[in-house]
């Protein structure tokens, strides 16, 4: 207890102590992944989407216990990337890493811009009582990317108390949300078709909403900040992990006994508050309430995932693995060139791209990054103290997602599978024809 306490203190250093590590954790996976990627879960897996959820947590924590081990050993803050940096000597793979990280993180910005933009219209509608033109949807999605891109310019970011504890209000409304749904359904949940899109839909599902788990790396960058790392980090991202399945798995249970098919198909880009308003007790009111509890989560996903991984374009840019263009600073210390980047990019996959192809793409990176960080790990498990094991079962889950993905599209989508191999296609020919760059230094030039 002695020990929990010291963890939960939090000292004039104003360094990140364990409430705000899993503030950070959860707010980083639940931002987009509940309000964004739930309907293309159900439309995927139907009333087995809460299987997809947990299977996917599972190989999340999994594939956690990689990055701690070798994030600890590194002490470096650098995530995937630096993890190949250090185990390979051939900076193509370390680039192209690097280029999956950013293509990937602007997969999930995108994901939570689009969802932005669907739930304002959902909102305005609801407020005006006319349906409004879905041209605007992608001019919202990308107002809100400019705002955002702004405002990390011009320093300006949101305090981290108020962050802290608008996560923790979420998390109580979500879980809320769910007990309420499932307490007053009116049938009888066993009664429930489990499998009715089949027995491998979960299994498929898993894989192209991997996605929804993606933010508990952003703990990984913030190693620096963080109080007493070595024992807040692991607590606070296993706590995190274990919660966001907890909402994950019982807001999908309660959207499955709410939304028919029919239904879903009506509302799949606003499906949680759709599920919310069939509620007896809640109605209109829970509907309202998800919507704006989307928007605030959403814009707040966009403007951390902003702020966190313009750095991390910054640390990749510093060696020398994407073009050093992106590590300028400039006086305040803000990477320009990084925030530009990142925005722009994000602004046109969230005006271009369908909510489907945005949500299947980031799940294919982070699969092949996490993918990565298992496959090290293993590599050095005796250098990190790891039980190989581990480091295993994760890589067999995210490897294998991988062509379950691809074979997915294939079947039921060749255009988005062809639009998905083209970015990682161009992703390697732009890394083998980047010549701007020098083997990593591991020691420091010598003068004179």
């Amino acid at each position: 207890m002695a020990s929990l306490r010291s963890l939960l203190r939090r000292n004039r250093s104003e360094k990140l102590g364990l409430v705000e590590v899993v503030a950070m954790g959860v707010g980083g996976m639940v931002s987009g992944g509940i309000y964004a990627v739930l309907g293309v879960a159900m439309s995927q897996a139907g009333n087995a989407v809460p299987l997809s959820y947990l299977i996917a947590g599972v190989i999340t924590l999994l594939t956690a216990y990689s990055y701690l081990k070798l994030t600890l050993h590194y002490e470096e803050h650098g995530g995937a990337f630096t993890f190949v940096e250090h185990a390979t000597d051939n900076v193509h793979i370390a680039g192209f890493v690097g280029w999956v990280l950013v293509v990937g993180y602007v997969g999930v910005m995108a994901m939570y811009a689009f969802a932005f933009g669907a739930y304002t219209l959902t909102a305005v509608q609801a407020i005006v009582g006319n349906e409004l033109p879905q041209l605007l949807r992608p001019i919202i999605s990308v107002l809100m990317v400019g705002a955002f891109v702004g405002l990390n310019l011009s320093g300006v970011h949101e305090t981290g108390l108020f962050e802290d504890i608008a996560v923790y209000v979420k998390i109580v409304i979500l879980l809320s949300l769910a007990t309420l749904g499932i307490a007053f359904y009116g049938g009888d949940p066993v009664s429930v078709d489990f499998f009715n899109r089949g027995h491998l839909s979960p299994i498929t599902a898993f894989a192209i909403i991997f996605v929804s788990y993606e933010g508990f790396q952003l703990l990984v960058y913030d190693y620096d900040d963080i109080e007493n790392v070595e024992q807040t980090l692991p607590v606070g991202m296993y706590i995190s992990i274990a919660i966001a399945i907890l909402i994950y798995v019982s807001v999908s249970f309660m959207a499955t006994l709410q939304l028919s098919p029919e239904q879903l198909m009506a509302h799949e880009e606003t499906a949680l508050a759709a599920a919310v308003s069939n509620i007896p007790l809640l109605g209109a009111v829970g509907f309202v309430l998800v919507i704006l509890s989307a928007m605030k989560s959403t814009s707040s996903g966009i403007n951390a995932t902003l702020f966190g991984t313009s750095r991390l374009v910054h640390e990749i840019a510093t060696e020398g693995a994407i073009p050093r263009l992106f590590s300028f600073r400039n006086r305040e210390g803000i990477p320009v060139y990084a925030l530009l980047l990142m925005g722009g990019l994000t602004a046109a996959f969230a005006a271009l791209g369908t909510l489907k192809q945005i949500t299947e793409f980031g799940s294919v990176a982070f699969l092949i990054a996490d993918a990565v960080t298992n496959f090290v790990n293993l590599r050095l498990a005796d250098e990190t103290g790891s039980n190989r094991l581990v480091p295993v079962l994760g890589l067999v889950g995210t490897v294998a997602a991988i062509p379950i993905v691809l074979y997915h599209l294939y079947r039921t989508d060749i255009e988005i599978l062809l639009w998905i191999v083209g970015i990682f296609s161009s992703l390697l020919l732009l890394e083998f024809l980047y010549i701007e760059r020098h083997p990593f230094d591991t020691e420091p030039p010598s003068e004179g």
